[in-house]
């Protein structure tokens, strides 16, 4: 390790001390003068010295600073509330008016640009039409017993005694002597088909109808059921064929119309119907 500068200086003083010789001191110091200029080696990262931090005593030595003892002399002083700061109130914002954007313009029609298609419209379809009479007569839905039938052909007196009566005064209501009708008689039977084989339980039964024809062999009024058949379906078919009838002039002391009576026959096979 090179020496340092006091050091030398310090040995240089001892060497004139143990001489006794001022120019031995001077030759001492001119060859550690050469020294000094001479160029020296840098000197490595020297370890740390232990004595140093001993030789510090601000560096062992950590001052620890205590609390301040309160003086129990002293008047405590009293503490002032802090008053709190006034909180100011911000009004609310107006609100903000949203513009509505315009609605976009219609694209103006190309020239050239062919016409858009036709669209076809489906026909709405009409309410189905109500079945004909035809067609009730063979639907077996429609034969359900009305339990209207009161056999009135098979007693006639007791058919002329209260059913006649009772019919030609309900037909001459409202009439003059001359439009009246008077007893008639027992015309040829309705012939009624029965167009479907399916078994009717009870079989039909020999209806009645009623009509009042004119001098001229014209139906004065529409004809009436004064017995059933037992089936709605049968009775309004025997109707129909009344109303179509054609009957024969009348011819009589009188020019009142005649009261008939047509009897009504089902031609029902029950012995080749299908339960």
């Amino acid at each position: 390790m090179a020496m340092t500068f006091p050091l030398k200086l310090r040995v240089a003083k001892r060497s004139l001390r143990w001489s006794g010789g001022g120019l031995l001191a001077l030759v001492s110091i001119g060859m550690h003068g050469m020294l000094l200029g001479m160029p020296l080696a840098e000197p490595g990262p020297e370890a740390p010295n232990d004595l140093s931090e001993l030789n510090d005593p601000a560096a062992a030595i950590d001052v620890v600073r205590l609390p301040a003892t309160p003086d129990p002399t002293a008047e405590p002083v009293a503490q002032v509330p802090t008053a709190p700061a006034p909180v100011t109130k911000v009004a609310p914002a107006p609100p903000v008016a949203r513009s509505t954007p315009p609605a976009p313009a219609p694209a103006a029609p190309q020239e050239n640009s062919p016409p858009p298609p036709e669209v076809a419209l489906e026909p709405v379809p009409s309410e189905l039409p109500p079945p004909t009479l035809d067609e009730r007569l063979r639907d077996p839905a429609q034969y359900d017993f009305n339990q209207q039938t009161k056999s009135l052909l098979a007693n006639e007196m007791n058919f002329h005694m209260a059913v006649v009566p009772q019919w030609l005064e309900a037909e001459g209501q409202g009439l003059s002597d001359s439009e009246v009708p008077v007893l008639g008689s027992k015309l040829a039977p309705l012939q009624v088909v029965y167009p479907i084989g399916t078994c009717l339980v009870p079989p039909p039964a020999e209806g009645l109808v009623g009509v009042i024809v004119g001098a001229n062999g014209q139906l004065v009024k529409e004809p009436v059921l004064l017995d059933s058949t037992g089936y709605t379906v049968l009775d309004e078919k025997a109707l129909e064929l009344a109303l179509g009838h054609t009957f024969a002039p009348q011819t009589g002391p009188l020019p009142n119309p005649y009261a008939h009576w047509l009897p009504v026959q089902v031609q029902y096979d029950g012995a080749n119907c299908t339960p």
